[in-house]
């Protein structure tokens, strides 16, 4: 029967679980979960509940799998509430479990990995370590000596993960080394710490080789396992900056770096506005705002909306900085339709305006692929913030991505 949220809730640290039948690793991980769940509230009585949030096709799915759980759900038929928490924690996969302590502020999104790594629930709600404690004391460099994180005081750090065996991580590493000597050359303090996903250790050392930063040792898998996790690395080559306080600069600074090989914007933080045909690495996890410059638009007139799209990414940038959440929306760009991303995008809508006439586009891809193309004759500054207060009001009309 149907609860009431609050009182279900109350007091407790709450798992979102976001899970289909459908899904073989769904499938796989439901049963641990509920070894732990129950290990916890049974044996434990801890004040922990979590709720199931379906993704399966049908009713009949979410209903056979249900059965399989001992928590609670959201109603199956609650479409708009289930895509709303989609939205609202970012998922892009699943099995995705997010942790909320009980005033509903996020714990952390990586719950399947916690409850993977500690299935008897001992850390218990899973606080995520910081960076620090992840990061640990010492390095090795070329010679093999000792490094400490002392030493690296002021410094902006560099993670880098990367592998011999992945080719996008050979062609990237040598562009990467020829950043950094710059960077050393002009006396900035900046390290890089590479964090091998090598198979073995002859691969670390054969690619480190070919590198002039530190290391973290490769026999310390664990630290490498960690770092992983906190930094949410899904795939390599991956780069993260830190400030010399440890906070995040830049979850994946690669394509960054990669079209900055002067280091001109380093330390590659959060821009506010984005060439999409440059760096598209963030369109497929935020609400994004795209202006195509197109034909027949006056230069004057595309800089103006472009620098109210740049105050704009400020703010939001600003507003999450002081918040420490994600960036709730995303500002792009384009100087045609004929960019690589760009004509991607333009061919997934559905009869969209001409290629060449400037528009203004607002992309929701975390939300299954939507979007709305602003009417106008011509984009102007005034509906940057119109178009985006329209959508959080839920005005526009999004249509599907082909």
């Amino acid at each position: 029967g149907e609860l009431n949220t609050s009182e279900a809730l109350k007091d407790k640290v709450v798992g979102v679980y976001f899970s289909a039948h459908w899904c073989p690793p769904c499938r796989s991980f439901t049963p641990e979960l509920a070894k732990t769940y129950k290990l916890l509230t049974e044996e434990q009585s801890k004040n922990f509940e979590i709720v199931f949030v379906s993704s399966d096709n049908d009713e009949s799915g979410f209903n056979e799998y249900y059965r399989t759980m001992p928590w609670l759900a959201l109603p199956y038929a609650d479409r708009d509430r289930k895509g709303a928490l989609s939205k609202n924690f970012k998922v892009s996969g699943i099995p995705t479990l997010v942790i909320l302590d009980p005033s509903g502020s996020i714990i952390t999104k990586d719950g399947r990995s916690m409850v993977d790594g500690d299935p008897t629930g001992a850390d218990f709600p899973w606080v995520p370590p910081a960076v620090k404690d992840v990061l640990g004391n010492s390095f090795v460099n070329k010679e093999g000596k000792t490094v400490t994180l002392e030493d690296l005081e002021g410094h902006h750090i560099a993670i880098y993960f990367s592998a011999h065996w992945c080719p996008p991580c050979r062609s990237f590493t040598p562009n990467l080394a020829k950043t950094y000597n710059k960077l050393k050359e002009k006396g900035v303090k900046f390290e890089i710490i590479f964090a091998s996903s090598d198979k073995n250790e002859e691969g670390f050392k054969e690619y480190y080789g070919e590198m002039p930063w530190l290391a973290v040792p490769f026999a310390d898998r664990e630290r490498k396992q960690k770092l992983s996790q906190k930094f949410g690395v899904t795939g390599i080559p991956c780069l993260v900056i830190l400030g010399p306080d440890l906070e995040v600069v830049n979850g994946n600074a690669r394509n960054r770096v990669s079209s900055d090989p002067d280091a001109a914007e380093y330390p590659w933080g959060a821009k506010p506005l984005i060439d999409l045909d440059e760096d598209p690495s963030n369109i497929n996890d935020y609400v994004s705002l795209l202006f195509i410059k197109g034909e027949g638009m006056d230069d004057g007139a595309a800089k103006a909306v472009m620098d109210k799209m740049t105050s704009s990414g400020e703010q939001y940038i600003e507003k999450a900085k002081a918040s420490k959440d994600d960036q709730e929306f995303m500002f792009f760009y384009s100087n045609g339709a004929s960019g690589k991303v760009t004509s991607s995008v333009l061919e997934a809508m559905e009869n969209p305006a001409s290629a060449d006439k400037p528009m203004l586009v607002v992309l929701d891809i975390p939300e299954g692929g939507k979007y709305c193309v602003i009417e106008c004759d011509m984009p102007t500054p005034d509906l940057v913030d119109s178009a985006l207060a329209d959508y959080k009001a839920g005005k526009l009309t999004m249509q599907q991505l082909c």
